[in-house]
């Protein structure tokens, strides 16, 4: 074997195992509930809503270590192996909701279908709301750092950018088959176009952001008295996903149904792809749902 290739599959290795250490309470307790789904609903104390707090912090920690010594370690070879980052935090966004948007309509088909079970999460029972919220709106620094960001440091230009997803969606989807098989499907889309994401857009706090107060939005309601407060947080974030989606998919259906059209004309001599001086330039006038505490 090429030594390139021996330390390809040693950092596989290494990615893998420091993941099965790090959720390795998450990875047993949702292999368990997807065999036991009608089991009685969690409950934790404030000594457990800690500890789970604690976890979060050493993974959220590991993982910006990680990322650290990547990029130090990498420095000379990153710029060479990544494509130039592109779009605004904005388009990251869009692109990224979009995506989750698109895979709880695939989940929610294929249960429809009897294809795949999806259980709808039934939130733990804790002993402090506001620490169940934390550890909700934190779950972004729990996962984006080692499952989005640092595969693509650490094996771009090792292994082609698709087996990078791959591997990276299936550590994602098996962190939530809890919900069932159908959540193992739905956490291996979203989690495969954070991948993606990242490697393109290369902004980790959007999906971290987007993460805690897009996807877990809903643990809101448990320190929200208004009574209207669970289907108001379950409409918004239907809103933000699929307006999400109808933002990223009409630009491109118009765009292959309109070929040309959304090119700006000549101008002066100019187009839209041509380099102009700024001097040039006029002034610009229930869905699936995550539960952190879910064990």
């Amino acid at each position: 074997m090429h030594p390139s290739s021996i330390v390809s599959v040693l950092l596989v290795l290494g990615l893998v195992t420091g993941w099965l250490l790090l959720y390795s309470v998450s990875i047993v307790g949702a292999l368990w509930r997807m065999r036991e789904p009608n089991a009685p609903t969690p409950v934790l104390s404030v000594s457990d809503q800690r500890a789970d707090l604690v976890a979060l912090a050493v993974q959220m920690s590991l993982g910006f270590i990680a990322i650290g010594l990547t990029l130090l370690l990498r420095r000379r070879t990153l710029a060479a192996v990544l494509p130039e980052r592109r779009g605004t935090a904005l388009d990251a966004s869009i692109a990224w909701c979009a995506a989750i948007a698109g895979a709880s309509a695939v989940v929610l088909v294929l249960g429809q279908l009897g294809l795949a079970r999806f259980d709808f999460s039934v939130p733990a029972v804790v002993a402090s709301p506001w620490l169940a919220v934390a550890s909700a709106l934190a779950t972004g620094l729990r996962e984006e750092p080692l499952l989005a960001a640092l595969p693509v440091l650490l094996l771009s230009g090792r292994l082609p950018i698709g087996w990078i997803i791959v591997l990276a969606a299936t550590m994602r989807g098996l962190l939530y088959v809890y919900f069932g098989f159908g959540g193992f499907v739905w956490a291996f889309l979203w989690g495969a176009a954070a991948v993606w994401v990242y490697f393109r857009f290369r902004r980790l706090w959007v999906l971290i952001l987007l993460h805690g107060l897009v996807m877990n939005m809903q643990a809101l309601d448990r320190v929200i008295t208004d009574d209207n407060a669970a289907t108001i947080l379950q409409w918004c974030n239907i809103l933000v996903l699929f307006g999400a989606l109808l933002c990223w998919l009409v630009p491109r259906a118009l765009d292959a149904v309109l070929p040309g059209e959304s090119e700006v004309p000549a101008v002066g001599g100019h187009t839209g792809s041509d380099t102009v001086d700024v001097h040039e330039v006029p002034p610009t006038v229930q869905l699936p749902t995550e539960d952190a505490d879910r064990v």
